[in-house]
């Protein structure tokens, strides 16, 4: 047994040292500004953050996407989180460690408040952790931690997370928005038919919640008792809805917002603005097509090589993202854990296409929909993109634009064709790149959309979940890729750039590798 903890703690080790290196920091991530150290600039303050489109939800384990994660990022903590480096260090709690393949034991800190003045402490891990993998609550995410099988409150300040089978990255899990931590007092008042955790999301986060229009914005106020060496800089935090991506950068141009997300296509034009500073970050992000391979003809294989073949990414990465990102050659980003860039590609080859079509007896071609979110343009820009290639083999694509909350439980509950959307390696973990987007188990809301089942997909994700030796994870992993590449569930675009623009801020601006910003620290001018 010694020996196995070993190379457990060795595997550990390892994966804690490729995130570091893997997080491709850009030093613009570390202040902003006039670059003068982490508190340049003043206290207190609005701060004002533009978004495409609204969080479905505020209950962190509501919904498995990018604008719930970004809210409710700045409400609740995690036992661990990413550091500005990319490795994965204690949060809320003071330190952890393997007790065997399949016990991890969390010291927590202790005087900790949740926003309501309750106390935290190991039961209220225990509640939040037990609701989200509970296969009733049936939480978009409880496929991020649904490897735990049972949570131990050792004593106030101590808890064990036991799983069926070894997994080395569960603390890199634990620091995904999944993890966040609610007040039991409002996990409580939901279940007895009060407030739900959305209405009412209570967390020991540096952001406490004041209000939120629906549609329009979101507005946060600083947690005065906040437990951290450091309280939020500003007094207000404001998310403010709008969908046009034209009028948020002319609303990060005139300062009205102070930060923006930045189109890879509006990059150049940011950067000519007077007073925007940029801060890029490379991503552990796969932006795709998606077939739902539940409906005709998607369900067959040479028609989804064939449109595979037909979509030049070149034109996506260097046309509509302006070299803001890299072209993909299978589902993981390089920055991923786990990924193997060693791929052969389905190449872009036209008349090859038309080839596969026919013998896929549709040589005359066929009429489809492509759903798409409303707010981004990159997104847009590829819908065109693909409308006028797939043109070229015979495929009439109509594009249907859809609010986000919307396209999400569209997409969900099957309802779609084709569809462009991302995924991001959240833990730059290869088995959270994967699993919630193959596993069958997945379908739906946790990820899986295309509805894609191999059983040796399956057995190899399995695998990867419950393997000590990261080189045989590894293996594992390169094995599914070739699958998924031949099978192609989804063509895989690019890997693009997270990019972010501020105007009228100082310092203290972090953007992680998932794309997540933290504005704990942000001081304005």
């Amino acid at each position: 047994m010694k020996s196995k903890k070993n190379v457990f703690l060795m595997l550990l080790l390892s994966l804690m040292l490729v995130l570091s290196a893997c997080s491709g920091g850009n030093s613009s991530n570390k202040t902003d500004g006039d670059n003068n150290g982490e508190d340049a600039g003043k206290e207190g303050g609005e701060l004002v953050f533009v978004i495409s489109q609204d969080a479905p939800t505020l209950d962190p384990h509501g919904m498995n996407d990018t604008a719930t994660t970004n809210a409710t990022t700045q409400l609740f903590d995690r036992l661990t989180e990413y550091d500005a480096d990319g490795s994965v260090v204690p949060a809320l709690a003071e330190s952890f460690e393997a007790v065997d393949d399949t016990t991890w034991e969390f010291k927590l800190k202790e005087g900790v408040k949740f926003h309501d003045g309750t106390d935290f402490n190991a039961d209220a891990v225990k509640m939040t952790i037990e609701r989200i993998i509970d296969p009733e609550f049936a939480s978009p995410r409880a496929v991020v931690l649904n490897m735990i099988k049972e949570v131990v409150v050792v004593d106030d300040y101590t808890v064990q997370f036991k799983t069926e089978k070894p997994f080395a990255p569960l603390p890199a899990h634990l620091a995904h928005n999944a993890g966040s931590i609610i007040a039991p007092s409002a996990i409580e008042e939901e279940n007895s038919g009060g407030k739900t955790v959305s209405e009412n999301p209570v967390g020991t986060g540096p952001f406490k919640f004041v209000s939120w229009s629906t549609g329009s914005e979101m507005i946060f106020e600083k947690n005065a008792d906040y437990w951290g060496e450091k309280k939020a800089a500003v007094d207000t935090l404001k998310f403010v809805v709008v969908p046009e991506q034209a009028t948020r950068m002319a609303m990060l141009e005139t300062g009205d917002a102070h930060v923006a997300q930045v189109g890879a296509s509006d990059v150049e034009r940011a950067k000519g603005m007077a007073d925007v500073t940029i801060t890029s970050e490379k991503s552990t992000r796969m932006d795709y097509l998606g077939f739902n391979m539940q409906k005709a003809p998607y369900d067959n294989l040479k028609v989804r090589q064939a449109i595979s073949m037909a979509i030049n990414k070149s034109d996506v990465v260097d046309g509509i993202l302006d070299g803001q990102g890299v072209a993909a050659v299978g589902p993981l980003a390089p920055t991923v854990v786990g990924n193997y860039q060693d791929l052969k590609p389905l190449e872009y080859d036209v008349e090859a296409a038309k080839k596969l079509m026919a013998e896929a007896g549709f040589a005359d071609g066929f009429e489809t929909t492509l759903f798409v979110n409303e707010g981004n343009k990159e997104r847009a820009d590829i819908a065109l993109l693909v409308q006028d290639q797939l043109a070229d083999i015979g495929i009439t694509v109509n594009i249907e634009t859809i609010e986000w909350g919307a396209f999400l439980e569209k997409t969900a509950a099957g309802e779609h064709e084709l569809f462009i959307l991302g995924w991001t390696t959240v833990t730059a973990d290869a088995d959270y790149g994967l699993y919630a987007l193959f596993h069958s188990s997945a379908f739906g809301a946790p990820g899986n959309r295309s509805f894609y089942k191999n059983e040796r997909v399956d057995e190899l994700l399995d695998l990867g979940r419950s393997e000590t030796d990261q080189a045989k994870r590894d293996e594992a992993y390169k094995e599914i890729s070739e699958i998924l590449v031949e099978e192609a569930p989804m063509v895989y675009l690019q890997h693009p750039d997270f990019i972010y623009g501020t105007n009228g801020v100082a310092s203290g601006l972090f953007v992680n590798f998932s794309g997540t910003p933290f504005f704990k620290d942000v001081r304005l001018k």
